[in-house]
């Protein structure tokens, strides 16, 4: 580890006052891709926290063709994807950004494409992202490493289906939540993530007009619609950043 990259703290000193605990960077990113699923109005986010990967994730969505305004002070993000065309997420973005994966989910619903370069070096086959390409190629879709890198998913259409997760994780099950919300039919999804950031990403998608049962249980029912608009939602409080203001 580079010294820049050292913090040093010099302790014994009791700590008064108070602390705002930011948003869930772990809320935020998934409802910034699900804006991609709105193609009537705009979805505004409160308490969007200005951290990095947020940060980045919103420059994925202009590179997309998505407007956004962002108050930097007040915490606002006002993004409009209605004229959003672009299926392929930028590689010099996506290749350092890991969470840009949940981009696929959203593009694949609304346009039936999406591609991606190989994220952090991955290749298609036994790895921790793997989940996310079998359970698109279980609601209908084509999964390709295609030459020169990169992975494409394509669909003619996409039905409801059955889905089970190796690994109960909560970027997982975000992207095929977003996947199977303009999906022909229900979705289930066995052995789901029940985080409480997936219950704030879903109760965003129900205002946006998704019909989903059962977030922040082992098992989500997904019922396709024909499609979904913006809505106004404020991001839940950061529970890591939260943690950490009680234990200093």
């Amino acid at each position: 580890m580079a010294s820049a990259e050292v913090l040093f703290v010099q302790g014994g000193r009791k700590l008064e006052g108070e602390a705002v605990v930011q948003g869930s960077k772990n809320a935020a990113l998934p409802m910034l891709a699900a804006s991609l699923l709105a193609t009537e109005g705009k979805t505004v986010l409160h308490r969007v926290p200005p951290v990095k990967d947020v940060l980045v994730a919103m420059e994925v969505l202009r590179r997309l063709g998505a407007k956004i305004d962002y108050d930097l002070n007040e915490e606002i993000a006002v993004i409009d994807t209605r004229d959003v065309t672009e299926t392929r997420l930028p590689e010099e973005l996506t290749s350092r950004f890991r969470a840009s994966l949940l981009f696929l989910g959203p593009l694949l619903a609304r346009f039936r494409r999406a591609w991606i370069s190989e994220v952090g070096g991955c290749t298609i086959g036994s790895r921790p992202t793997d989940y996310h390409y079998r359970g698109f190629a279980r609601l209908g879709a084509k999964v390709e490493g295609v030459a020169g890198g990169g992975i494409d998913v394509v669909a003619e259409e996409l039905a409801g289906s059955f889905m089970y997760c190796d690994l109960p994780s909560h970027t997982g099950v975000e992207n095929l939540v977003m996947a199977s919300c303009l999906a022909r039919g229900e979705s289930i999804i066995e052995n789901a993530a029940s985080d409480p950031e997936i219950v704030d990403f879903v109760a965003l998608l129900e205002k946006m007009g998704a019909k989903i049962e059962g977030a922040g249980t082992r098992k989500v029912c997904i019922t396709g619609v024909e499609g979904l608009v913006g809505a106004e939602h404020t991001v839940m409080h950061d529970r890591l950043d939260a943690g950490l203001l009680m234990m200093a």
